[in-house]
C-alpha cells in the first residue's frame, strides 16, 4: 500500500512539475521604437534614459526593426533622448517607470541637422499594455502611513 501511495505522488511530481518561485521585483524597464515621419522603422538610433533624480543613465541602441529595451530600471521619473545620423535628436521629459511596469515610449524622429532639436515635455499614460498581470505598489511615504494595529 505504501509502495502504491510513493508511485502516485511519485507520478504526480513528474506530471506537475514544481512553479520557480517569485520574488519581489524592485525595478521597471522602458522599450519602445524609433520611426521616422514617414513611419520607417530607424535601426542603430542610439537611445538614452536618465533618471532625473539620481542622474542613472542607460544605452542602448535600436535593432535593426527599430526596437529598443531598457530592463531594470529603478522606480522614478526620466528623460529619453534619441539621436542618429542624419536626424534631429529627440527628447522625451517626465517619463515615469514604475516597479513591476513596462513603460512603452515610442519616438518619432524627424529627418534634420544636428543643430535642431525636438522636444517633448509630456508625462505618458500608465496604461500596461506589454504585460497583462495585475499589481499594486505602495510608495515610501504611503507605507509610512499605514495604521498600525495594537
Amino acid at each position: 500500500m505504501a509502495k502504491r501511495v510513493m508511485l502516485v505522488i511519485g507520478m504526480f511530481l513528474t506530471v506537475y512539475p514544481a512553479r520557480p518561485a517569485s520574488g519581489q521585483v524592485l525595478y521597471g524597464s522602458m522599450v519602445g521604437t524609433v520611426t521616422d515621419q514617414s513611419a520607417a522603422m530607424v535601426p542603430g538610433a542610439e537611445v538614452t534614459v536618465a533618471n532625473t533624480s539620481t542622474g542613472l543613465s542607460r544605452q542602448t541602441t535600436t535593432n535593426e526593426v527599430g526596437y529598443y529595451s531598457i530592463p531594470n530600471l529603478p522606480e522614478g521619473s526620466y528623460d529619453l533622448s534619441v539621436g542618429v545620423s542624419g536626424f534631429k535628436p529627440y527628447v522625451q521629459k517626465g517619463i515615469r517607470v514604475s516597479i513591476n511596469a513596462v513603460t512603452r515610449v515610442d519616438a518619432t524622429i524627424q529627418v534634420g541637422t544636428l543643430s535642431e532639436e525636438v522636444s517633448v515635455a509630456a508625462i505618458t499614460t500608465l496604461l500596461q499594455t506589454t504585460k497583462s498581470d495585475v499589481s499594486v505598489s505602495f510608495d515610501t511615504p504611503a507605507m509610512e502611513n499605514l495604521p498600525l494595529s495594537g
